[in-house]
């Protein structure tokens, strides 16, 4: 009386869940793939940033000096190659991942460390 199904073959669960393990890995490869074009847009706007505020606040500084000591130019140019000067100085940290740890001397020691760690692993 009461119609009571077969339950599935084991072959046909060990299908099933291949699917769906799949269809997840696809998933987790999609929101990986988004997460780091984030990253990378957010560092090239830094980037970005960097540079023009860099080269902004030397010709603010410089634009000031100048009048203040009435010398035209001179103090302009200066502060504007400073700044970029400094915004190069802080994307090549930005590049090198020198920026994370406080202080660059730290960063300095800790990326040397690191390095050595892997000649370590490498020579085993």
């Amino acid at each position: 009386m009461t119609d009571r199904k077969t339950p599935p073959s084991l072959e046909d669960v060990e299908a099933r869940l291949a699917v769906v393990r799949a269809q997840q890995d696809r998933e987790r490869e999609k929101s990986e793939s988004r997460r780091a074009t984030g990253i990378a847009q957010g560092v090239g706007f830094r980037i970005a940033a960097e540079l023009v505020a860099s080269v902004l606040v030397g010709a603010g500084l410089g634009y000031s000096l100048d009048r203040w000591l009435e010398t035209k130019p001179l103090f302009l140019v200066v502060m504007i190659l400073l700044g970029f000067g400094a915004a190069l100085m802080n994307i090549f940290r930005i590049m090198k991942g020198l920026d994370q740890a406080v202080g660059l001397g730290r960063a300095m020691r800790e990326a040397e460390q690191k390095s050595e760690a892997n000649d370590d692993k490498t020579k085993l």
